[in-house]
C-alpha cells in the first residue's frame, strides 16, 4: 500500500509500515559504498545523537525547498529522524504540528545503536549524489541498549522531474518494523507509552502529514 501527497512542492510517498496488516516490506536501497552498502557518511553508535550539519548542496545545487523555506543542509538524528536548522536530539516524539522544527522523520522514537554489531546491524548511515540524499537507519534497536528486537528502514530525497527549483520527493522505506518505543519513553519490551511518531512537519504549526498509525 502507498500513500501520495504533494504540499507545496513536496511530495510524500510512505510505504504504510506502520500498518503492517496492509502493508509489505520494502527493500531497502543498497550499493551505495560504505561499510554496510548505505553509503559513506555514518554516526558512530549512540543513543540521542546527530550528525554534523550536512551540506547537501552536491545533490541538490539550489537547495531543497521544503514548505516556504529553502535550505542547503540538513542533520541525520539518530532518533529516526532527519531536521532542518538545527539537530534534534529528542527521544519521546511529540504528535505534528511542532513549532519551529521543520522534520522529516521516517521513525521518529527512541533509536538505541549501542546494541554493537556494525556494520550487520545497528548503524545510522547516508549517500548524497546528485540529485538524491539517502539516509538509512539499519537494523536498529531501541533504548536502553536492547538489539532483541529490531527497525530496518530508509528517507530517500529525489530530485523532482518534473519539478520547480528546489523540489523534491520524500520516499519512506520500511524493510523491517519489530518496535515502537523505548524505555524512556514510557515503553516495556519495545512496546507502550509513546510510540513512534511518523511523517513529516514543516515546523509552522499549519503544514504536516503524519502517517497513518502514527504514535499508535
Amino acid at each position: 500500500m502507498r500513500r501520495h501527497i504533494t504540499a507545496q512542492g513536496l511530495a510524500l510517498v510512505g510505504l504504510l509500515a506502520l500498518l503492517p496488516q496492509v502493508a509489505s516490506a520494502a527493500p531497502l536501497l543498497t550499493g551505495l559504498g560504505g561499510p554496510a552498502g548505505f553509503g559513506t557518511g555514518n554516526l558512530p553508535a549512540n543513543d540521542d545523537g546527530s550528525s554534523s550539519e550536512i551540506d547537501v548542496s552536491a545533490a541538490f545545487p539550489s537547495g531543497l525547498t521544503f514548505f516556504d523555506a529553502t535550505y542547503r543542509s540538513l542533520y541525520v538524528n539518530n532518533n529516526g529522524n532527519v531536521s532542518f536548522g538545527r539537530s534534534l536530539g529528542t527521544y519521546t516524539p511529540s504528535p505534528f504540528p511542532i513549532a519551529s522544527q521543520p522534520i522529516i522523520a521516517p521513525w521518529w522514537g527512541d533509536v538505541d545503536t549501542r546494541g554493537g554489531g556494525a556494520p550487520a546491524r545497528n548503524g545510522v548511515y547516508w549517500s548524497i549524489t546528485r540529485g538524491r540524499v539517502v539516509v538509512t537507519w539499519h537494523d536498529v534497536g531501541y533504548y536502553s541498549t536492547h538489539d532483541d528486537l529490531r527497525n530496518d528502514f530508509q528517507l530517500i530525497l529525489t530530485e523532482a522531474r518534473p519539478g520547480g527549483v528546489g523540489d523534491f520527493d520524500v520516499e519512506l522505506r520500511y524493510n523491517r518494523c519489530e518496535w515502537t518505543t523505548g524505555d524512556a519513553s514510557g515503553g516495556s519490551g519495545g512496546f507502550g507509552g509513546t510510540p513512534a511518531q511518523a511523517g513529516f512537519d514543516a515546523g509552522n504549526l499549519r503544514d504536516y502529514v503524519a502517517l497513518p498509525g502514527s504514535l499508535t
